[in-house]
């Protein structure tokens, strides 16, 4: 009796081992994200530009000097930032009925939106560390009345991507610096890149 239960115990351990045999471990892909949220953690002027009358003349400016025509440039308009790769949108996020949401084109690490009728870089999105870089630019530019025009013109906004020269002359109110030949005749643009983390 004794011999017969130490067989059946036995063949229990037997089995119960055996099973343990068949299974196979995986190493299981981590899944990629579909939406990344992120949350502004500091800024860096690229640079600025600016030209003035009465002679054209391009003049370098530290940054302090922004402050005279954008206050608010050291801030961005939006906190956080949401990337939602399944459905291609970006959605910026201010708290309040400031919050855009816009569809995205995304070629291998630049974003870009359709604004304006044509598409515009809005930022850089870095996978492997899970930040974004939002581009931003302001553009500034003064026009003197002139003697057959009597009105001062002034034109401020603030864009998505990288203002160059090619973007201001010929586009506004000067088709060159020469062209700024009154005293007052102001240009500024500025670009600017804020960082942004992932939570």
């Amino acid at each position: 009796m004794k011999k017969s239960f130490y067989i059946i115990l036995t063949s229990l351990l037997a089995m119960s081992c055996s099973g343990n045999d068949d299974q196979i471990i995986e190493n299981p892909k981590p899944v990629e994200k579909d939406v990344y949220q992120f949350q502004y953690k500091n800024y860096t002027v690229q640079n600025i530009t600016v030209y003035k009358g009465p002679s054209g003349q391009k003049t370098d400016v530290s940054e302090s000097y922004l402050n005279s025509y954008w206050s608010t440039y050291q801030e961005p308009a939006w906190k956080k930032i949401s990337l939602d790769l399944k459905n291609n949108s970006l959605q910026l996020i201010s708290g309040n009925s400031a919050d855009i949401k816009y569809a995205v084109n995304i070629e291998k690490d630049s974003v870009f939106i359709n604004e304006n009728s044509g598409k515009s870089l809005v930022g850089i999105f870095n996978k492997n560390e899970a930040s974004f870089t939002l581009k931003r630019s302001f553009r500034y530019v003064k026009k003197m009345p002139r003697e057959n025009v009597s009105a001062l013109t002034i034109s401020q906004k603030t864009v998505f991507g990288m203002t160059a020269y090619q973007d201001i002359f010929g586009k506004s109110a000067f088709d060159n610096p020469s062209s700024m030949d009154a005293t007052g005749d102001d240009i500024l643009w500025a670009n600017m890149d804020y960082y942004y983390k992932n939570l």
